[in-house]
């Protein structure tokens, strides 16, 4: 009985569409439509692409190097009043609960030694790389997260519209001690 059902379905369609006029206007537009509507929608996102990814004015350039189980940050520092460039480097290891109570500030896991300090309303480059294995430097709340892989270099851009101490770790599952792998970004 299904059997019987298909083909009778199978015979009617076969005869139906025999029956049909065929437009080539019609086929021509809803061919031709569809590349002009895509078109409409591609020409700006390549242009906003783009856009995203020009670094031509960046102010501030931060290297970030994920290490077993701390950050390392690297950047020049021009001093004012001297006009000389200093290469500054620092280690950001996780605080003890001991130092941390000499401190008087701060939350358990998520304190470092060595707070980033950004500038306010300042575009900032960060290249973020690892030594070891995978880790991915994350602050939510600053809408920064990407991955740091030995042997490459990822880009990212931020420009701080608010000030503040903004707190983040090693979202990548990167080993034993990944959980006290914290970040620390402060904003003046």
């Amino acid at each position: 009985m299904l059997n019987n059902f298909f083909h009778s379905f199978v015979d009617l369609k076969f005869r139906l569409s025999f029956n049909k006029i065929h437009n080539s206007r019609l086929e021509l537009l809803w061919n031709v439509l569809p590349i002009f509507c895509l078109s409409l929608i591609a020409g700006p996102s390549f242009v906003l692409l783009y856009l995203v990814e020009d670094f031509s004015e960046i102010s501030y350039l931060i290297k970030v190097v994920g290490n077993q189980w701390y950050w390392s940050y690297e950047f020049l520092d021009s001093n004012s009043t001297t006009k000389d460039l200093n290469f500054v480097a620092f280690d950001s290891v996780m605080l003890s609960e001991d130092d941390l109570l000499l401190q008087n500030y701060g939350f358990r896991l998520l304190e470092v030694n060595n707070r980033l300090k950004m500038m306010y309303l300042v575009n900032t480059c960060f290249l973020v790389t690892s030594t070891d294995v995978l880790h991915s430097w994350a602050v939510p709340s600053l809408g920064l997260k990407t991955d740091a892989c030995p042997g490459r270099i990822n880009r990212m851009v931020l420009w701080p519209s608010r000030q503040g101490v903004f707190y983040g770790q090693c979202s990548e599952i990167c080993g034993i001690n990944h959980a006290y792998m914290p970040i620390v970004c402060v904003v003046e």
